[in-house]
């Protein structure tokens, strides 16, 4: 099970990369529509969540929660890996 704050740290890194933010500019709690992430930015989330927690998820978390936040994601994956 990999712990919250590695799961942060890895998922933080890659919005920060595909949005070109620094680190300090994302909040646990902001939801990620803020991000103003396009499909293939969830995309990659998805992809990153497989290849580094071995969580599948699928798109409808997203779009069933359009509220999501950075922290309520990160829990979602920590929670869930293997």
């Amino acid at each position: 099970m990999a712990q919250y704050d590695e799961v942060y740290e890895k998922v933080s890194e890659m919005l920060c990369d595909a949005k070109d933010l620094e680190p300090d500019a994302l909040a646990p709690d902001s939801p990620l529509h803020q991000l103003k992430l396009d499909s293939l930015d969830y995309v990659e989330l998805m992809v990153l969540a497989k290849k580094e927690f071995g969580v599948s998820v699928e798109a409808e978390l997203f779009v069933n929660n359009p509220q999501i936040s950075l922290r309520e994601l990160c829990q979602y994956l920590s929670d869930n890996s293997k």
